[in-house]
């Protein structure tokens, strides 16, 4: 008996090379987009922590201030810088307390600044790795009756929060957080 070997000839090397290659490429190429709608979504969730963190801060202000200082009532344009007033404590001197929110200068985060009514300044950057973008509206609204009025500042706060993920296919991710803040302690 006499047996025939039967070898692999190029030709079946190449088809089986193509095939494999095809199939590698179209599993990375899914592997690569589940990569990258993960990159965004933790960078919008980010973005959102981020936003919710300096709203939170800036309405816990609002409604423990006495009255606005900046931006001034019935205007019709966003403001990027805020200013109210408040007292801190039982300080005894009579004076307000301010906070200023403003952003910063080179763009990322945003200052909350404190000055006491004793000359002492904190100051706190939030989101200092984020752009941030603020705009501040204000309102009067009176919330007693039409025979009885009670007006009361209202503050329209947006917080706007981006990131640029540059390092995977330069995502770029942004949230706004937009919130109407009746300040209590503040009639007119």
């Amino acid at each position: 008996m006499i047996f025939k070997r039967k070898a692999v000839t190029i030709i079946e090397v190449v088809v089986v090379v193509v095939l494999s290659s095809m199939l590698i490429l179209g599993i990375m190429n899914i592997f690569s987009s589940g990569m990258k709608g993960s990159a965004k979504g933790l960078a919008h969730q980010v973005n959102m922590e981020s936003a919710s963190i300096i709203m939170s801060q800036i309405e816990y202000d609002l409604l423990r201030s006495t009255s606005i200082s900046k931006p001034e009532s019935g205007l019709n344009e966003f403001f990027d810088t805020a200013i109210w007033n408040f007292y801190y404590g039982a300080s005894g001197s009579g004076k307000p307390s301010t906070v200023t929110y403003l952003k910063n200068s080179n763009g990322l985060g945003v200052c909350r600044e404190v000055k006491m009514d004793g000359g002492k300044v904190q100051k706190t950057i939030l989101a200092k790795l984020q752009k941030v973008d603020l705009k501040f509206r204000r309102f009067t609204f009176n919330t007693g009756s039409k025979n009885y009025p009670t007006y009361k500042d209202t503050m329209l706060v947006e917080v706007t929060v981006s990131s640029k993920d540059s390092a995977r296919g330069g995502t770029n991710e942004a949230f706004t957080l937009r919130r109407l803040i009746v300040v209590r302690n503040s009639v007119q």
